[in-house]
């Protein structure tokens, strides 16, 4: 029979040994890769892109619009009698003052029928008189008497009458301004015919100077309409943001054919001395709710979080990154106030 070979103890020793070894270096190691990792982690800045951008001092502010448009005070004179225009005396683009003529109709039959009642109220007043004050003078007021003087009162009383409303149907044949301003459209020319029952009014007349921003506010938005609140008006014609000053909110509601209730909002425009505002421009009246001005600010995707503070990945001139700790203030949903950490010019890696 062979004999088995017999197994060295001190052998089997040393490999027990190394492998207890490696099994507590194992042990050891992988908390300390946890540890080494979690801390990478932490201290490594979110993903970010190529993409910087500048600190900037600039305004921050929130707000909402409503659309509308440019209007102007218009004013539609017409006549309120039917008749013939035997003359217009002005143009479109003249500039009137108020009261002055700009059209009327024939007025001859209008000149007579007021000649030929103040005629018959010369004979009534005559009549008057000599019954009042030689007929009947001195004589006892009998009630005859009395019915005949009443009489002649009556027809006295008449007469006046009859002039008076002949001389307003004369006024009425002259269409006059209403008020000063240019006139924008003329609707009637010589011997044209015009009637109560038209409802086109004869002349157009504006004032240039009037020109405001017109727009209707849902409910929800008229709530946040506020006195003295910093409005802007942004007019599709113009790539410009003009000033403007809140004029006018209706307290009374249009109602659309859908049934919604809206508020007429009025606005004025200002420093538009340079630009020709016509009537009809449409644009959007804005009304700043919150505003903060001259702060440095950057984009609010520069930004991340850390065990609730604020970082940014800030990029130096040489192409070296660096996290610096930052503190905001005012968004407006776009771009964060910084109040600390950063300066005017620092270029910082926004985050993907």
């Amino acid at each position: 029979m062979s004999k088995l070979k017999e197994s060295n103890p001190s052998q089997e020793n040393i490999l027990f040994s190394k492998i207890k070894l490696f099994i507590l270096g194992v042990i050891v190691l992988i908390p300390a890769i946890y540890f080494i990792f979690k801390a990478f982690l932490v201290s490594a800045p979110p993903s970010v892109s190529t993409e910087t951008a500048k600190v900037v001092k600039t305004d921050l502010k929130i707000s909402f619009s409503i659309d509308g448009k440019l209007v102007i005070d218009t004013y539609e004179p017409g006549f309120s009698l039917s008749g013939q225009v035997s003359q217009v005396y002005v143009k479109e683009g003249d500039i009137v003052n108020r009261g002055q003529w700009l059209a009327s109709l024939d007025m001859q039959e209008a000149q007579k029928n007021l000649e030929k009642v103040l005629r018959d109220y010369s004979i009534e007043r005559n009549d008057f008189d000599e019954a009042k004050y030689v007929t009947y003078d001195g004589k006892i007021l009998t009630d005859t008497l009395k019915r005949i003087l009443e009489k002649n009162q009556w027809d006295l009383d008449k007469a006046i009458f009859d002039v008076e409303l002949k001389d307003i149907v004369l006024k009425q044949s002259k269409l006059v301004a209403p008020v000063s301003g240019m006139v924008a459209k003329i609707n009637v020319k010589p011997g044209s015919t015009v009637s109560t029952q038209n409802q086109t009014p004869a002349a157009i007349i504006v004032i240039p100077d009037s020109i405001k921003f017109e727009a209707y506010a849902e409910e929800d938005d008229v709530l946040k309409i506020e006195d003295g609140q910093t409005t802007q008006i942004k007019l599709d014609s113009y790539d410009t943001v003009f000033p403007a000053k809140l004029e006018f909110v209706s307290p009374i509601s249009t109602i659309d054919s859908n049934g919604l209730s809206s508020y007429e909002v009025v606005a004025g425009i200002e420093n538009s001395q340079n630009f020709r505002l016509i009537d009809g421009m449409e644009g959007s009246l804005y009304f700043v709710t919150k505003e903060v001005n001259e702060v440095l600010a950057i984009p609010n995707k520069a930004i991340f979080r850390e065990n609730n503070q604020s970082y940014v990945t800030v990029i130096d001139s040489e192409g070296k990154i660096q996290k610096v700790k930052v503190e905001t203030g005012f968004t407006d949903g776009k771009s964060v106030e910084v109040k600390k950490g950063l300066s005017q010019g620092q270029q910082v890696l926004l985050i993907k």
